[in-house]
């Protein structure tokens, strides 16, 4: 039996991603005054926002610009966004005992989310977001600073379990050699 979850945050925790795209396609097509379609922002949208940004080839400026802009549209749309009842219902009654957020999201996204659903917090043994680490997943450095922090447990990789909704999710666990459940909203 896993004793630890990891799971990813957008679209698998809660579903965010099209409400993400769809702020970024308006916030660029605003910056660089073309037309982007959604398809090309949903081709990188799960490897973040630097991969869009640098796509675009936008200046440190326009960059700066993009992400005020898109902060202020999701902030906007975030009543679009839904739950994931089944694995909310999973983490709150604690099967298995402990659950981590690893999500390549910011802090402060992951925070507003969780508080607009009334999602608590303190049901997770720890929040992983990409303020803390220097290469988001697939990378394996969030995973491995999990692991670290929480050694105190006495858990192997065979005690964790990855649960996301991506091939970025399936490598980054593949690459800390633990097993990952996909699912699909």
């Amino acid at each position: 039996m896993k004793k630890c979850l990891i799971i990813d945050f957008d679209d698998t925790l809660v579903k965010t991603i099209d409400v993400h795209a769809e702020s970024w396609q308006h916030a660029l097509e605003r910056v660089l005054d073309i037309e982007i379609p959604i398809e090309s922002i949903h081709a990188d949208i799960n490897y973040g926002m630097d991969v869009l940004l640098k796509k675009y080839q936008l200046s440190e400026e326009e960059s700066l610009l993009a992400q005020e802009y898109k902060k202020d549209i999701f902030s906007k749309m975030i009543h679009r966004t839904q739950v994931n009842h089944l694995l909310h219902y999973v983490i709150k009654n604690h099967y298995p005992k402990k659950c981590i957020i690893a999500s390549n999201s910011s802090r402060e996204n992951v925070d507003k989310i969780m508080a607009y659903h009334g999602i608590d917090p303190n049901l997770f043994l720890g929040i992983y977001t990409r303020e803390m680490v220097s290469k988001k997943k697939p990378h394996p450095q969030m995973g491995e600073l999990i692991f670290n922090d929480h050694t105190s447990h006495r858990w192997n990789k065979e005690d964790y379990m990855m649960i996301g909704d991506s091939e970025v999710d399936s490598t980054f666990a593949r690459k800390l050699g633990i097993e990952c459940l996909i699912v699909k909203f």
